[in-house]
């Protein structure tokens, strides 16, 4: 099973929590591990997702006292605090956009995915997988393997893509374009603009005009996103 929409969050399992305990996880590794999932499922890692997952997963750190099936959003939303670059560096984060991991942050969570494994809906295991969009790789391997029809089959796959099929493209967010491109949103915009070209040639290449047709579409809705400029570039 793999979640549509984030009132499937309600159906994760429980982790064991032996499986956590004797590893003396902090909360904030726990959080990641949660924004890790939400990056794997391409859901908005917003305050209030997060929250439901951490209470799901880890009911007994993160679910309100007494209230089992209830999140505990104020301690979440204190752990979300404790990843930020001033204090533990594990990720970036916008009330309006969500959590974004980093280097550090995706470290941390897969030492927890290590420990006690994916998470399971309803009592069925989800593969141990990693996000689509870490494409981390060297170059050589890259180029040995790669091959751009199997590349646009894979795209067509993300949910920004399905949801444009079905005419949703106005339900989806950020978080749905950095999981087509498979770029994080703290890359820089030079690199995010690089990388919709890539693709956008891709398509051309390969005479896909629904593709193109996506394409058009994702530039109009995402056009702020794409051509914003770097905080460096801001403050010349």
């Amino acid at each position: 099973m793999r979640p549509e929409s984030p009132r499937d969050l309600l159906k994760v399992d429980a982790k064991d929590e032996s499986l956590y305990r004797k590893f003396a996880f902090s909360l904030a590794h726990l959080t990641a591990y949660s924004v890790h999932w939400l990056a794997v499922w391409e859901m908005p890692s917003t305050y209030e997702n997060t929250s439901v997952l951490n209470a799901r997963l880890f009911p007994s750190k993160f679910a309100l006292a007494g209230f089992p099936d209830f999140p505990d959003a104020m301690r979440t939303n204190r752990e979300i605090m404790h990843l930020r670059p001033k204090y533990r560096g594990f990720a970036t984060s916008d009330p309006r956009q969500g959590v974004f991991l980093t280097e550090k942050g995706r470290a941390a969570a897969m030492i927890v995915l290590e420990a006690i494994g994916p998470p399971s809906f309803e009592g069925k295991a989800l593969p141990p997988q990693t996000p689509r969009f870490d494409l981390r790789r060297t170059k050589k391997n890259k180029d040995r393997t790669y091959n751009p029809a199997r590349d646009l089959k894979d795209r067509r796959s993300r949910l920004l893509f399905r949801r444009f099929r079905e005419g949703r493209l106005d339900e989806t967010d950020v978080v749905h374009l950095l999981g087509l491109l498979g770029l994080y949103d703290h890359t820089q915009p030079v690199e995010v603009r690089r990388e919709f070209k890539r693709l956008r040639d891709l398509a051309s290449d390969l005479q896909d005009g629904e593709f193109l047709a996506f394409l058009d579409a994702v530039q109009k809705k995402f056009r702020r996103y794409l051509e914003r400029q770097s905080a460096s570039n801001r403050k010349e």
